[in-house]
């Protein structure tokens, strides 16, 4: 769910940034775009990190399970 947040951050700032071309009074909708692609990185980011780290720590445990049935 992570990764789809980050994209639709992304593409929702390229719009704004590149692709409406109106002027809106007190509004600067290129800054507004890029924060949210920045913002849609940094999600993507660290998402694939958390789930980098959850993966290591799960291999971890299977391979620390000893007990026998």
């Amino acid at each position: 769910m992570g990764i789809g947040l980050g994209i639709f951050l992304m593409v929702i700032g390229a719009v704004l940034a590149y692709g409406i071309t109106a002027d809106i009074a007190g509004l600067n909708l290129d800054a507004i775009g890029m924060i949210l692609m920045v913002a849609g990185v940094a999600v993507v980011v660290i998402t694939i990190i958390l789930m980098m780290m959850r993966r290591d720590r799960t291999a971890r445990a299977a391979m620390d399970d000893t007990d026998v049935l």
